[in-house]
């Protein structure tokens, strides 16, 4: 689960440094994002175009919007 919070930023060192010390947290800060390149979005819809014709082919059966949303 990823979890976004704002916090007022004197209180912000206080708290990351409390989050540091629980061993199932891990931060993620903007220098660890890596945004993706042009190729790897283009490959990313051509994947995506390629499952929804074999789902009206009838070859894959793909997972209902409602299905995801209750995995959320």
């Amino acid at each position: 689960m990823k979890v976004t919070l704002d916090i007022q930023d004197n209180k912000a060192a206080a708290f990351l440094n409390f989050i540091k010390s629980l061993d199932f947290i891990r931060i993620q800060s903007k220098e660890d994002y890596e945004e993706p390149t042009r190729q790897e979005i283009l490959n990313s819809i051509k994947q995506g175009i390629k499952e929804a014709q074999l789902h009206q082919e009838g070859e894959i059966k793909l997972q209902s919007a409602r299905d995801f949303l209750n995995e959320l």
